[in-house]
């Protein structure tokens, strides 16, 4: 299949494929693409259940190691999003967690999608 469209409307790309394929070459990207799938899958739950409960350390470690999975993959948009959540889960600020909630989780979907589609 070819690879999923990179960018709409002059947009970031979701990741950022040609830079993980040329520092990877192609089978190495793959690879990493199947990995951040499969290390990455429980993370919506513990980001969900880590605000529902009011457990900073737990929304601080998902949003950290999202962060840290999506800056090897170079889906950047996503690893910055899970960078404000690790800040506000430090801080402890309730209110923005759960405002920011969707949209990470939204761009971590986008994020899945992507990889699947160039996966598939």
């Amino acid at each position: 299949m070819d690879k999923p469209e990179q960018s709409k409307n002059g947009a970031a790309p979701v990741v950022d494929l040609r830079a993980l394929e040329e520092t990877l070459e192609v089978e190495g990207a793959k690879e990493i693409a199947a990995g951040f799938l499969e290390d990455v899958a429980t993370v919506p739950d513990r980001l969900k259940n880590s605000v529902q409960d009011k457990n900073a350390e737990s929304l601080r470690q998902a949003s950290h190691m999202l962060k840290g999975c999506c800056r090897i993959i170079m889906a950047q948009s996503t690893a910055d999003l899970a960078g404000k959540m690790e800040l506000i889960a430090t801080e402890k600020r309730w209110t923005d967690a759960e405002q920011l909630l969707p949209e990470l989780l939204n761009s971590f979907g986008t994020t899945v999608d992507y990889l699947q589609a160039y996966l598939a």
